[in-house]
């Protein structure tokens, strides 16, 4: 009896190295929403974008704090993008909170 052609894993030539990641349960960026606010890692790098989102504030708000506002610490990677890592957004949240008391509070 002669079966037909033997069928190999691959299609069209395509392999499988362009399937995108599954993320699982045990990957700690399937927990992580993506929001500066939720639990995660605080080395979690944010995109500026992300950032923004979160505050509600638009770009031009974000780049004009950084000039004008005691700056948010920043990390400029290899290709020119900006990160900032999470647990630098909560202290600069937190010291902009502690400022504005003491400024509030002030005769």
């Amino acid at each position: 009896m002669t079966s037909g052609p033997e069928q190999s894993g691959r299609r069209y030539g395509r392999t499988d190295s362009r399937r995108p990641r599954t993320r699982t349960a045990a990957d700690p960026a399937a927990t992580d929403t993506g929001d500066p606010g939720s639990p995660g890692h605080d080395d979690d790098l944010l995109t500026i974008s992300e950032v923004t989102a979160w505050l509600r504030i638009s770009r031009t708000t974000f780049y004009r704090w950084r000039l004008t506002v005691a700056g948010l610490a920043v990390m400029r990677l290899p290709g020119g993008s900006v990160r900032i890592r999470r647990s630098d957004l909560h202290r600069w949240l937190r010291n902009r909170l502690e400022q504005q008391a003491e400024e509030n509070t002030k005769p």
